[in-house]
């Protein structure tokens, strides 16, 4: 698997950090997840520096999330994207399970992808 552009990993880490913050706190527990699912790949460095960068700033999950999308949906299909909708269902599960608010986002994301896919 070719590594993502850099505007897709970056939106990508957006999209974790607002998953992982949407039930109000970001979890060690879901950071301990994600760390070790990226290790696995050495072109996902870049979306754990935007996650910390979102996470340092404390931003609403909500516009964070909006703001990623854009970039999705001018990206167009990727096989990046099974990857990332696996890492998403991993990190909101692991603190206590996927959480309503969690759900709601993780449901969006992957409908927001199949628009654009089925838009191509």
């Amino acid at each position: 698997m070719n590594a993502p552009s850099q505007n897709l990993r970056k939106a990508f880490g957006r999209v974790v950090y607002a998953v992982a913050k949407i039930d109000g706190e970001v979890q060690q527990v879901e950071i301990d997840v994600f760390k070790n699912e990226i290790a696995k790949h050495e072109w996902a460095k870049e979306i754990s520096l935007t996650f910390e960068e979102e996470r340092a700033l404390n931003t609403d999950p909500n516009i964070v999330f909006l703001k990623a999308m854009k970039v999705f949906r001018s990206n167009g299909p990727s096989e990046h994207y099974p990857f990332f909708i696996d890492l998403l269902e991993k990190i909101a599960e692991a603190h206590d399970g996927i959480v309503d608010e969690e759900e709601i986002m993780l449901r969006r994301f992957k409908e927001g992808l199949l628009t654009n896919i089925n838009k191509q």
